[in-house]
């Protein structure tokens, strides 16, 4: 008996359909591929449960006969391409021939396909690969294609399957990809017979604002860069609005959407020194380019692209981003003091101590520290609760008389083993810092702070002083720390402490972040956002925030969170509530450039070692680090 069989049609197009139809998303990207090729002027698309029980695609197009459109279910059936060497000029966003068939062998498919010649159209209907009808129709000019009962014949590849708000969230941001990449073209998309995306043709801008609003189209620029057989247009983004996820970051190359890391990169390296690290500025950008020098055909989803030359594109990218930052007087520049022996003077130095430390006393000729340069001082909390005196906070480690005893008090107090770090550098647990003994003072303002052995440094870090050296802490991730505990225990008790809004805020949100506020609604509610959904124009309404956000920054809170849910998804993270928390502590903790008074640092460190891991934020970054006295006399030369 052979080994070797060929395998039958239908459990070859079974295998096939796997890199062709991954999720509910892969049909809609392929139908309106399809839609599109056929010289589409009006694309409406329509799913329920996500995809999941039915997609369906419609349009203008060209439409086909009887017989195209029974061939057109078989495997490598295309009107693409004829010869090889039509490979070398692809111009159509699909050309394989894979995808109706990948389709019909996995779900239950319906076709109505009518020319503008004919008086009647052509009805097809597949079932696990196998044609069960084909005859006339009354239809509109184009065609509508209806996939039904996604995965029915592979009930394995339906458990995969994610949530109906997430399967939906990706159907809309390729949707979203295919308003952007052809504003000549309407665009609509229903869930469950409610209008979730309506695009009409116009012009790029009216395109952006549809999707967006009027100010996303506001802070973009005009890019335009030509080079070598290669033209690059479209917008990049103001420095000032970067967002912390690369969801508004765009790129099409012959009309077809990409993804390159290198490219990105060329374009985020023209923002050097203007957006902060981790910041991704939006852009919209088309690469035109002769299609030889191109090769589409290496990725199964076609999303990932080879040039004959991608250093060249680099470079146009890099200079043409830089070229339009500046057109904008969004370059910086930086004057340097002539100094003609080569290193800063005496002077210099001592002006640069005078300023840095209003206590350092010099004589009276060097510069005095400018008015205008003194941080004004502020009234506003620092975003979080300050408990009562003597309160210890629920399942903390440490209260406030024992933080007393830490900054104050007249004697010397050790801190519990278990609660504290120590050694040479981060803090970790299982070691102890013994608190140097320092009369705290009452007053924000007190003019000799430096008594009361705590410190801000540059707005960034908390400096104290204690028994064995010195303890710094970064204000940010100590917050963030705080509030991730807070908001797990707020989403697992399941009593959300919530401000209610004196006038409720009415945000626009992209189609990508509205769907992605309906998968995480839950998790938003139980942690304290009362929030209303208008499905049919892409509106929230914010009625209530959770305790911890800051006044005035209710809508930007929301929108940062959800650009760092989606960093936190694309690191591997999966657990949605332990995402929110995360993304919400990040995005509501203080910031650095954040002036405390000192109680604020009293209160804050006294709230950071109340939680059960006060060595590093959520994500693993270090909180405090302690540098010991030996390590400091060693670092001075110091042997006494």
């Amino acid at each position: 008996m052979a080994r070797i069989r060929q395998l039958p049609e239908s459990l070859a197009n079974k295998i096939a359909a796997g890199e062709v139809v991954q999720r509910p998303e892969s049909i809609v990207k392929e139908l309106v591929e399809n839609s599109l090729d056929a010289g589409a002027t009006s694309i409406a698309v329509a799913v329920r449960a996500a995809g999941k029980a039915l997609v369906m695609v419609a349009d203008n197009g060209g439409g086909m006969d009887e017989e195209d459109a029974r061939i057109s279910f078989n495997r490598h059936a295309t009107s693409k391409i004829a010869a090889a060497e039509d490979l070398d000029r692809i111009l159509t966003l699909g050309f394989r021939g894979e995808a109706l068939a990948a389709i019909a062998s996995v779900a239950q498919v319906e076709l109505r396909t009518r020319r503008a010649e004919d008086e009647l159209g052509t009805l097809v209907r597949v079932e696990n690969g196998m044609v069960l009808e084909v005859g006339r129709t009354a239809c509109e000019r184009g065609t509508t294609i209806l996939v039904r009962n996604l995965f029915f014949s592979v009930p394995a590849r339906r458990k995969f399957l994610k949530s109906n708000a997430t399967e939906f969230k990706h159907i809309v941001e390729t949707m979203q990809r295919f308003a952007l990449c052809r504003p000549d073209v309407s665009f609509t998309l229903s869930d469950d017979d409610t209008l979730v995306l309506n695009a009409p043709a116009g012009t790029m801008e009216d395109r952006i604002r549809s999707l967006y609003n009027a100010e996303f189209m506001n802070g973009l620029i005009p890019f335009d860069a030509v080079g070598d057989g290669v033209r690059v247009h479209g917008y990049i983004g103001r420095p000032n609005f970067a967002r912390r996820s690369r969801g508004d970051q765009f790129l099409f190359l012959n009309g077809r959407s990409i993804t390159s890391r290198l490219l990105s990169h060329a374009v985020y390296l023209g923002y050097e020194h203007l957006t902060d690290a981790g910041s991704y500025p939006p852009y919209i950008l088309f690469i035109d380019i002769d299609p030889e020098r191109v090769d589409v055909n290496v990725h199964p989803t076609k999303q990932e692209v080879k040039f004959d030359d991608e250093s060249s594109i680099y470079d146009l990218l890099l200079e043409g981003t830089r070229r339009a930052l500046a057109a904008h007087n969004l370059t910086p520049s930086m004057t340097m003091p002539s100094n003609t022996s080569g290193g800063e003077s005496a002077e210099s130095v001592l002006a640069a101590l005078r300023f840095a430390l209003p206590g350092y006393d010099r004589p009276e000729t060097l510069p005095t520290r400018p008015p205008s340069s003194t941080p004004p001082s502020t009234e506003r909390g620092a975003g979080y609760d300050r408990p009562a005196p003597q309160q210890r906070s629920a399942g903390g480690l440490i209260g406030r008389d024992t933080l007393a005893q830490l900054f104050g008090g007249g004697q010397g107090a050790e801190v519990p083993e278990e609660n504290v770090g120590g050694g040479g550098g981060l803090a970790g647990s299982g070691e102890t810092i013994e608190q140097e003994v320092r009369p705290v003072g009452q007053g924000a303002e007190s003019p000799e702070a430096e008594r009361h052995g705590i410190w801000q440094v540059h707005n960034k870090y908390i400096l104290s002083q204690i028994r064995s050296g010195v303890m710094i802490v970064d204000q940010h991730v100590a917050h963030e720390r705080i509030l991730y505990e807070r908001a797990l225990a707020t989403m697992k008790q399941a009593m959300p402490m919530s401000q209610q809004l004196l006038f409720p805020l009415d945000l626009k949100l992209s189609p990508t972040d509205f769907a992605l506020v309906r998968e995480i609604a839950p998790q938003l509610a139980s942690l304290g956002f009362d929030i209303a959904l208008d499905r049919g124009t892409d509106r929230v309404t914010v009625m209530g925030v959770p305790n911890d956000v800051r006044p005035g920054q209710e809508g930007a809170i929301l929108n940062e969170l959800l650009d760092q849910y989606r960093d936190y998804q694309q690191v591997g993270a999966t657990d949605q509530q332990d995402l929110v928390a995360a993304s919400f502590a990040c995005r509501a903790s203080i910031k650095a450039g954040d002036r405390l008074s000192e109680p604020e640092m009293l209160n804050l460190i006294e709230q950071l070692f109340a939680t059960s891991m006060p060595y590093v934020c959520p994500h693993g970054r270090p909180i405090v680090i302690r540098i010991d006295l030996a390590e400091l006399d060693r670092r001075f030369g110091r042997t006494s």
